[in-house]
């Protein structure tokens, strides 16, 4: 470290009331800090405007051949096919990947951000379209392209290659409804600082509201995305009075979570409770039954973000916005809907 980027981080670590080495492990996503530290730290380094750049700055007289992606999670495999198109079709041009995960945490995503850009990556790949408006920001100011994924909204500086995800939970509802049910609930991902999650939920809640299904008589839990939080919001949802009939689930994580809860509470699937989920991981295909969901087309976002990547200026004007559709795939979770 140079003396001047030494000097820096000193200032963000007096600011913050620490050490700099606490910074440092702070800006390096430690997950040790404990959360008021690691605040008061992204906080100064906000307010100092601090990045890291000295070796970046050496990186950048020549191109790094670097692309940052930062998804939210590692776990169970939610962003592993997207990556993996990603990467591979980087690789095909000799650029090499930087993997980072926020764990849904957009002030983490911000530090994160900061470190690739000091890494000398020429392009990010970001998970949606909300963000600190920081994050874009400096991006934008360093002249780092960046991509959203997992949805279909851009802005004026950035691309975006994904799906709508209220079209989603619209998807979702209207499948359910043209099976015949009339009460439904849903099991949604934490929709705070997360677009993603709360416009399937809009959407679900919309297309019930147009068959004159009024969204305050359907139950919504949010849990993040694992799979005791579906079995516990399942049961929640099924304590409601008149309890629903059909439930939409966020992701595949909390439908396999509240096909557990069914099991054990010896509610039939589909006969008592359908359940369809969102994403068509490999665990729709371990459930009993196997889970009816709507499939993400993970592996050509993948790669046509990368494709934006690796344009020219030129041709990234023609590739900036590109909405995929998504598809339903039906299997054993969800049946006709039953009168009461």
């Amino acid at each position: 470290m140079d003396n001047e980027e030494g000097a820096k981080l000193i200032d963000v670590a007096k600011l913050a009331e620490c050490s700099p080495a606490t910074v440092s492990r702070v800006l390096n996503g430690n997950p040790t800090v404990n959360r008021s530290v690691r605040e008061r730290v992204i906080r100064a380094a906000a307010e100092l405007r601090y990045v890291p750049n000295g070796s970046a700055r050496a990186l950048r007289s020549t191109r790094t051949r670097l692309v940052g992606a930062i998804i939210p999670t590692l776990d169970h495999a939610i962003y592993a096919t997207m990556v993996d198109a990603l990467q591979a079709r980087l690789a095909e041009k000799g650029v090499s990947l930087i993997l980072n995960t926020s764990t849904y945490d957009i002030d983490l995503e911000y530090e994160q951000a900061k470190l690739l850009v000091e890494r000398g990556a020429e392009a990010v790949l970001l998970v949606g379209a909300e963000h600190r408006p920081q994050t874009l920001a400096m991006l934008e100011q360093k002249r780092v392209a960046y991509v959203f994924t997992y949805t279909s909204t851009a802005t004026d500086a950035g691309a975006a290659v994904g799906f709508d995800n209220e079209k989603a939970g619209r998807a979702a509802a209207r499948y359910l409804l043209d099976l015949g049910h009339t009460r439904l609930g849903m099991i949604a991902g934490i929709t705070q600082d997360n677009d993603r999650a709360r416009g399937r939920r809009d959407g679900f809640l919309r297309e019930l509201a147009k068959a004159d299904i009024d969204a305050a008589s359907v139950p919504v839990a949010e849990g993040a995305y694992k799979i005791e939080n579906g079995r516990s919001s399942m049961k929640m949802l099924m304590a409601s009075s008149p309890r629903p009939t059909a439930v939409f689930c966020g992701s595949d994580i909390l439908a396999a979570g509240a096909i557990k809860y069914c099991v054990e509470a010896g509610l039939a699937v589909p006969k008592d409770i359908s359940i369809i989920g969102f994403d068509n991981l490999e665990i729709a295909v371990l459930t009993a039954p196997e889970l009816t969901t709507l499939e993400v087309p993970a592996r050509d976002m993948g790669r046509l973000a990368a494709d934006y990547i690796l344009a020219s200026p030129l041709q990234r004007r023609h590739l900036r916005e590109r909405e995929l559709p998504i598809s339903l795939v039906v299997r054993g979770s969800t049946g006709p809907g039953r009168a009461n």
